[in-house]
């Protein structure tokens, strides 16, 4: 019977994440592992409002430096009131009501010792329906709409961390 090697991640990990769109924003969280293969996360940062979250990866070859990944992950972004935008010479008002997203990731993480690095690409879909409401009976032009659901909950993640093994 065949052993899987060693894995490279210790049983717990602390990172700072930093990008678009990512289930935490800009923001910390805290991993354990729970196989060689397999971590769950959990993390808090600011976006568009607070975020909040939990999520699983599962690696490809943790007893590699380089291993790539994917993940899913389910998370909650705060409300925000009052924000003004202006495209053009158009100006309007709205806010966004806290929604929940699921978010399936996909990334390499570079572990070559104690410090590594985790990137992440993914898509974020929204499970709670549009969360923005423009005040005063105002219908924005289909280009302000588009701006303001670019800066929304959900969609694309590019993001970045860093990563520090905490110990065995």
């Amino acid at each position: 019977m065949q052993t899987e090697e060693p894995t490279r991640y210790t049983s717990s990990s602390l990172s700072l994440e930093a990008g678009w769109g990512g289930p935490y924003g800009w923001g910390v969280a805290y991993a354990y592992q729970l196989q060689p293969r397999l971590d769950i996360n959990a993390g808090l940062g600011l976006g568009v409002g607070g975020k909040i979250g939990v999520g699983l990866r599962y690696y490809l070859r943790p007893q590699n430096a380089l291993s790539p990944y994917f993940g899913v992950n389910v998370a909650r972004s705060g409300r925000i009131e009052n924000v003004e935008v202006t495209l053009n010479t158009e100006q309007a008002t709205y806010s966004m009501a806290p929604s929940g997203v699921v978010h399936l990731r996909s990334g390499l993480r570079w572990q070559p010792g104690r410090l590594g690095v985790l990137g992440t690409l993914g898509y974020g879909a929204r499970f709670t329906g549009d969360p923005v409401t423009f005040h005063n009976g105002h219908a924005p032009s289909a280009e302000l709409r588009n701006l303001v659901q670019i800066i929304s909950p959900g969609g694309v993640e590019i993001s970045l961390g860093l990563i520090i093994n905490l110990g065995r």
